[in-house]
């Protein structure tokens, strides 16, 4: 049935023409079709607005990185500087004021060399008055060393008269004991010889006795003598050394550094002078966070450039002291070291701590200080928009970061400018082309 209405009306000439009447749509209709189209248009709104914590960036203001699976490179970077392989300090002997400077900061120097003089009128006096107490007492020594030797001499010379004394009174009676024995000689004449003989025996034996004892006497006094002489001698020699302490010489071979002494300048005993450095030859020394010390040893390599060369070096020391949350190390060049270095120079290092392992590898940027290595944005396949997504990092170094967990090799992060984004989830990035 026709929902149109039919009239009759009259036509011009007296005819009725028929008059159609248009559908209107009930008031209910009317509010379902508005609520639907209101309905379409929030989808549609909703579905091209950003979402909850959307902040719009400039492309341009941001790094991007890729994550890969490769090779995780474990070293620390290390700022050594150069220092001497060897440095002889010079300290002040004596005490004095310098008379001449005879070499300045910076020259190379030989050792023995004479650096300084330094001018000290009382111990002048006093060296020379010890001097002379010790050469008489020297004297009285070797006075003393004399007379043992007299002594002994004359001990042998005694010990020798009598065996021959004894000799000439054997002889002396054999010859009356022939006579005896023809008796041209009557036993009365005989006796005096037979007791010269019998007293030079008693000598003789009692000489002999002596010198048993003696002996050991005259060698314990020429030891004791010999001692204090020798004694005397080395005081002597320190004390003519206090003079030549008035003398500033090189210990060693090298180059002079830190040593600026003027004339009339006031200089104490054991005052630094300066130091002299081994020429050509250096060692380097640095510092590490003290994160690294149970993974520092002696032996591990270090990898450097420098002055468009590649150079090695290896660690030779490492001190178990912390300063500042930072330990230090000593290392030395593997072969000789490059030319042109300067004492102080610094040299920028690879530390290796262990082999390269395959791992999941993120490239280092600011945004690992920005996100504390704890998220990162990570970006959609066509590049125009990024969400933060919770991650894991391991191990670090400048280039690379160790993924643990939240993050797949293939996927692009932003390295770079999200140091004022903390609180946004989600970027949009737009580009100004």
């Amino acid at each position: 049935m026709s929902r149109l209405a039919s009239t009759s009306e009259m036509a011009p000439g007296g005819m009725d023409r028929r008059i159609e009447r248009r559908w209107r749509p009930a008031p209910a209709v009317l509010w379902a079709g508005g609520l639907a189209i209101l309905a379409c248009a929030g989808l549609l709104a909703w579905g091209v607005s950003p979402k909850a914590g959307t902040v719009d960036v400039d492309a341009a203001t941001l790094s991007f990185g890729e994550v890969v699976r490769a090779p995780y490179l474990d070293y620390a970077p290390l700022r050594a500087e150069v220092a001497p392989a060897q440095t002889t300090f010079i300290a002040a002997e004596t005490s004095g004021r310098v008379e001449a400077a005879l070499a300045a900061d910076g020259d190379l120097v030989a050792a023995g060399q004479e650096l300084a003089r330094l001018s000290n009128p009382q111990l002048s006096l006093e060296v020379t008055a010890r001097e002379a107490d010790i050469a008489a007492r020297l004297s009285e020594n070797t006075g003393r060393l004399m007379g043992l030797k007299g002594a002994e001499e004359s001990r042998e010379q005694a010990l020798a008269d009598t065996a021959h004394a004894l000799s000439r009174a054997r002889q002396d009676l054999d010859r009356r004991q022939i006579l005896l024995a023809k008796a041209m000689l009557s036993p009365s004449a005989v006796q005096p010889y037979l007791e010269d003989v019998d007293y030079q025996k008693e000598r003789l034996a009692t000489l002999r006795a002596a010198q048993r004892s003696d002996t050991a006497f005259y060698a314990e006094q020429r030891a004791q003598a010999a001692r204090s002489a020798q004694d005397l001698r080395r005081s002597l020699a320190e004390t003519r050394a206090g003079r030549s302490a008035l003398v500033v010489r090189a210990p060693a071979a090298g180059r002079l550094t830190a040593f600026d002494l003027k004339p009339g300048q006031a200089v104490r005993m054991g005052d630094p002078l300066g130091q002299v450095d081994a020429e050509g030859a250096y060692k380097l020394r640095a510092k590490l966070d003290e994160y690294y010390l149970p993974r520092l040893s002696a032996g591990q390599s270090a990898q450097a450039t420098v002055r468009d060369h590649a150079v090695s070096a290896r660690v030779t020391k490492v001190f178990p002291q912390v300063s500042d949350g930072r330990a230090t190390l000593e290392l030395a060049f593997d072969g000789a070291a490059p030319g042109g270095l300067r004492r102080g120079e610094t040299i920028d290092l690879r530390l290796s701590l262990g082999r390269p392992q395959a791992a999941i590898i993120a490239p280092s940027g600011a945004w690992l200080n920005d996100t504390g290595g704890a998220w990162a944005f990570v970006l959609s396949a066509d590049g125009g928009r990024a969400e933060r997504r919770a991650i894991v990092l391991g191990r670090r170094n400048p280039e690379q970061a160790e993924v643990l967990g939240g993050l797949r090799p293939g996927e692009r992060i932003v390295t770079a400018g999200v140091q004022d984004l903390a609180k946004a989830k989600f970027l949009r990035i737009r580009s100004k082309g």
